[in-house]
């Protein structure tokens, strides 16, 4: 029998969101989807999944490191291929565009109270953005 290498979640999602990624079908529901984001209902969904069942979010949390070096990845390649494909000036307008549509009030209570928590957990993050700083100073050195 022929083995076959593990296919990881996100590369079988990539090859599946590339193929629909030539849909316009799909692309015109994509649109319309995040059109309709609700955002007033985020806080429900959070109380939800905090106040049915410890076991879900624990399990999220749990997961978190993961999903963090997910992002840190995507983010970074994001970056870099954003710095590739756009002007500055494209991205001016776009970013100042973006930004009159967030919610300021609301942004400004997630600061403070991100502010408080990390302010509780602070020894246990500066010990890793200790950690953090060294490799970049060390990436810096490598090129």
């Amino acid at each position: 029998m022929e083995e076959r290498p593990n296919i990881g979640f996100i590369e079988t999602r990539s090859r599946i969101i590339g193929e629909l990624l030539e849909k316009t079908a799909f692309k015109d529901s994509l649109r319309l989807f995040l059109k309709n984001i609700d955002p007033n209902s985020c806080a429900e969904l959070v109380r939800t999944l905090l106040g049915k069942d410890i076991e879900v979010p624990l399990a999220l949390a749990g997961a978190l490191p993961v999903i963090a070096n997910c992002f840190i990845k995507a983010g970074h390649e994001l970056i870099v291929q954003v710095r590739d494909k756009f002007s500055p000036a494209l991205l001016t307008s776009f970013v100042e565009s973006l930004l009159d549509e967030i919610d300021k009030e609301t942004l400004a209570r997630l600061i403070a109270e991100s502010r408080a928590l990390g302010n509780d957990l602070a020894p246990v993050f500066l010990a890793a953005w200790k950690v953090i700083e060294d490799k970049t100073a060390q990436a810096g050195e490598d090129t």
